[in-house]
């Protein structure tokens, strides 16, 4: 049986859309897989998340 997976949907700018499906293409994987693996290698980071700017939070 595969890894059970939940689904998020997220509003992005087209020309981001654009840009990841390009990149996606390049690689050979879907931007579904793409988006997944970003968003993965950021929040392994071992990288000191920055600090917002003053006043937003």
């Amino acid at each position: 049986m595969g890894v059970e997976k939940k689904v998020y949907s997220f509003r992005l700018e087209p020309e981001l859309v654009k840009e990841l499906q390009r990149r996606a293409r390049q690689e050979n994987r879907t931007l579904s897989n793409l988006v997944e693996t970003v968003l993965k290698q950021y929040a392994l980071s071992e990288a000191e998340p920055e600090r917002p700017p003053v006043g937003i939070s």
